[in-house]
Formats: structure tokens, C-alpha cells, sequence
């Protein structure tokens, strides 16, 4: 594996039933640190490495998903949907559990395929999150570019930082023959 990937995650202090959830996981992280802003306190958690965390970064993000105001970032990068990221969470968890987790991914992209979550059927996506029929904007085009625009399609998605996806070489584009 590559470098860790690293999480942070801001908590407004909140009167709201997720916050105090959040507030016992949070407290599970390697580093918490508390900051004053104007009225209100936040709380950050970090955690330096997702993988080794997984097990409280998952619930942590569901309950985030919950709590206004709550902000996520991955590698220094905001998350713009909580909901996703907290879904590609959980997939990326559950494909740890199988010995060749790319499998998991293509089985997962292959099941949702065949129950019409792609419109096209013949979706060979890598990853359930990324269809074909969206990839297929940058086919044709040289390697650099082809996967600069995977790479922003799984931003959008919020799956860009999986290390299932692969990249940090060149994302393989599956044969549709």
C-alpha cells in the first residue's frame, strides 16, 4: 500500500443526539483538539492513517452525515458530500474483508449494473461509484488526460482517495470487447 490517507474531521459543539455521538468516536481519534471560534467550539479529530481507523472513521462520517455544519477532509481535501463519502466508506471497509479487494469492486460495480443502476448495461466500471457511460467521455484520449478526468469524476464522487481505484498509476480502463 501507499502512503496513509489522512482524515480530519471538524464537529461543531451542537445540542443535536449526533453530536453527542459523534463526540464519543471523535474522542477515539489518535489526535483531538478543541478550538474556540466566535460562540461556538469545535472539535477536530485526526486520524493519520483511514485504514488503520476504519473502524471508527465509518460510524464516525455516518453520524456527521447527521450533524450540521460537521466538515470532513481527506488528504487536505474538503469532502463536498458527506453522504458519499460516508457510502464509499463503508464499501471500501467491507472490501478489506476479501483477499483480493479489487474483486470486491468489480463485483459490486457488476451487481449494480445488472439491478439497472447504470443505463448502460454493458457497464464495466471498476468501482460502483464511477459508470462507464461517465468514463466514457475520456476514452480516446492520451494517458495523462484520460486519468486527470477519472480522477476528477471520482472526486465528484468522493471515491478519488481509494486505494482500490489505483491512482497512482494509470487507472485501467476495462475492454468492452
Amino acid at each position: 500500500m501507499g502512503q496513509p490517507i489522512r482524515v480530519c474531521a471538524v464537529i461543531p459543539e451542537s445540542e443535536a443526539e449526533a453530536f453527542s455521538h459523534a463526540l464519543v468516536l471523535a474522542r477515539k481519534a489518535p489526535i483531538l483538539g478543541t478550538k474556540v471560534e466566535g460562540a461556538g467550539k469545535t472539535l477536530t479529530a485526526t486520524f493519520p492513517d483511514l485504514t488503520a481507523s476504519l473502524a471508527v472513521v465509518v460510524p464516525l462520517v455516518g453520524e456527521l452525515t447527521n450533524l450540521p455544519g460537521a466538515r470532513v477532509t481527506i488528504d487536505e481535501r474538503e469532502v463536498s458530500s458527506l453522504p458519499r463519502f460516508w457510502t464509499a466508506l463503508i464499501c471500501y471497509q467491507e472490501s478489506l474483508a476479501e483477499t483480493n479487494p479489487h474483486e470486491h469492486c468489480l463485483r459490486f460495480s457488476a451487481r449494480l449494473n445488472q439491478f439497472g443502476g447504470c443505463p448502460d448495461q454493458t457497464c464495466l466500471s471498476p468501482c460502483q461509484f464511477l459508470c462507464t457511460r461517465c468514463i466514457g467521455i475520456a476514452q480516446g484520449k492520451s494517458g495523462a488526460f484520460l486519468e486527470a478526468q477519472l480522477q476528477e469524476l471520482a472526486r465528484q464522487a468522493e471515491v478519488d482517495w481509494c486505494p482500490n481505484l489505483g491512482f497512482s498509476s494509470p487507472l485501467p480502463i476495462p475492454d468492452a470487447r
